[in-house]
């Protein structure tokens, strides 16, 4: 929650590791919460996940199999849903993980009038639990203004909620026991790779299909964390005129998969022409990173996330940047802050 900014630490590890690396035992508390929900109250005439940031993207990444069925569902960011949005006739899911983001709330609302309000967050007696016809609470703080363990929390209750509205049998339990294995497996590999990376100064994260919302979350935590300039954009949309701003200190990040692997392949080659260095997932870039693959690429989203979190995080202490603060320790951005979301409203 912005209105609380955390400690000031002065290196690694700062409170983003910390949050990552709790992920294992903040998943077991949203397992708790989610088995012990009746979903009777879910409409089967839609469903809707709204949210901002990395919340929203959470629901994108948790409920991504949704695009696979013939049901009727949407994700729609809260701004977008709050003044572009008709009335949803059905269930409404808002997610925020301080339980007061001024948009999700007037969007949810709004909505209110016509469906039927769910809302998750992470803190108790919050004005998205008040306004909700059900209030789902995870109560497991994140202490990180980057919200990186929060985001694990938010996509598994997503991916339980879209789950259960199409009636789809996934196995959830595998999905935690793999992010917990990746939170154990990764960090020294991305450490690594963030260390020969440092001198970067423009990324672009490519991601297509199911990837693509994981390819804005990786950006914005580059951002965020590292303060360095990222863009998460559509695999095949990068190259229609993004590739003129690439040069010898880009780095682009490609997430992999079966369905884009040719693709893949001729961007590395092409990256190698002007000298880009490129990161893959499960493809074979100049630095290479290996996740088992659990058999469903939809599912395999919210895996591909671990890395990149390790990877914004140590290239913030590569750059001496504490990745917790969003720079909120200096005066002007705190202004800034305050003047876009004013206290109690983020």
């Amino acid at each position: 929650m912005t209105d609380t900014v955390p400690g000031k630490r002065t290196g690694h590890p700062y409170y983003m590791y910390d949050m990552i690396r709790e992920t294992p035992e903040s998943l077991d508390i949203t397992k708790k919460v989610m088995e012990n929900i009746d979903y009777s109250f879910l409409s089967r005439d839609s469903l809707l996940f709204t949210g901002n940031g990395t919340a929203y993207h959470a629901a994108q990444i948790g409920s991504g199999f949704l695009y696979k069925t013939n049901a009727k569902y949407a994700f729609v960011q809260s701004f977008e849903l709050l003044n572009y949005y008709v009335p949803v006739h059905g269930t409404v899911v808002g997610i925020s993980n301080s339980g007061k983001t001024k948009s999700t709330i007037d969007s949810l609302v709004y909505q209110k009038k016509f469906a039927y309000i769910v809302g998750i967050t992470h803190y108790h007696n919050t004005p998205i639990s008040r306004i909700s016809d059900k209030s789902i609470v995870i109560d497991a703080d994140d202490k990180s203004l980057c919200n990186t363990k929060s985001f694990f929390d938010n996509a598994i209750a997503a991916m339980y909620i879209g789950s259960n509205y199409v009636n789809l049998d996934i196995d959830i339990n595998k999905i935690i026991t793999s992010l917990k294995s990746l939170v154990v497996s990764m960090d020294e590999k991305m450490k690594k790779i963030a260390h020969d990376i440092s001198y970067v100064n423009r990324i672009f994260v490519l991601g297509a299909g199911p990837e693509e919302p994981v390819a804005r979350e990786a950006a914005q935590k580059i951002k965020e964390a590292a303060h360095i300039h990222a863009e998460g954009i559509e695999l095949e949309e990068f190259i229609h005129g993004c590739t003129s701003l690439i040069d010898e200190k880009s780095l682009v990040i490609i997430i992999n998969s079966n369905t884009v692997s040719s693709r893949t392949h001729d961007i590395v080659e092409a990256c190698r022409v002007v000298g880009t260095k490129t990161v893959t997932i499960n493809g074979d870039g100049d630095y290479s990173i290996d996740i088992t693959d659990i058999g469903d690429e939809y599912l395999n989203a919210i895996l591909n996330v671990v890395p990149l979190y390790y990877l914004a995080y140590y290239m913030a202490v590569e750059q001496n940047v504490n990745p917790d603060l969003l720079r909120f320790d200096e005066e002007k951005y705190r202004k800034f802050d305050d003047i876009v979301f004013p206290p109690g409203a983020h």
